[in-house]
């Protein structure tokens, strides 16, 4: 890891100890460090799509419900940070804890939302990476690594948060 990476890791590490809070608790096997456990998921024509297809981008795993406030907080840093990875090797997935497509549909409706959303409804996923809290992410490097796990809501567009990903983003696959 390059010495900008470990600075920008442990700020952001520091940043996350300072908010952490969210909708309920537990550790899971997908491990900093590590390769990231694979999954399938699908969008809502039912097109499937693995992790693993997608090495040699940066990818935000975002477990998040529409009954969840602390979601809520982090969605619009979430919109931004899309937009602006955009050009990017970058991809964010946002897993849908909830039990259909109905309650998210009408959730990015009501509040205007353009984000890439995925289905978790059967909980497959967040259960595979052992997430019981939303929202819950996990950032995951080039290589297929988790890079950085954040439990609770996040600014998306914090200083720490893009220098992190941009050094994240800058490194060879």
């Amino acid at each position: 890891m390059s010495q900008q990476l470990k600075k920008a890791f442990w700020a952001l590490v520091w940043a996350t100890a300072m908010s952490i809070g969210g909708c309920s608790s537990g550790d899971g096997p997908a491990v900093q460090g590590e390769v990231a456990p694979d999954f399938t998921f699908k969008d809502q024509i039912g097109k499937e799509r693995a992790l693993s297809q997608l090495r040699g981008k940066v990818v935000l795993v975002n477990f998040w419900a529409t009954w969840c406030p602390p979601c809520l907080d982090e969605m619009p840093s979430m919109q931004q940070l899309q937009q602006r990875m955009a050009a990017q090797p970058f991809e964010m997935l946002a897993l849908s804890v909830d039990d259909s497509w109905e309650p998210v549909n009408r959730f990015i409706k009501t509040h205007g939302f353009e984000l890439p959303v995925y289905a978790d409804f059967d909980k497959r996923i967040s259960t595979l990476y052992g997430t019981h809290m939303w929202p819950e992410t996990y950032i995951v490097d080039k290589k297929g690594k988790v890079a950085y796990k954040v439990i609770g809501p996040k600014d998306w567009t914090s200083a720490e948060v893009l220098k992190f990903l941009d050094v994240l983003v800058a490194e060879a696959p």
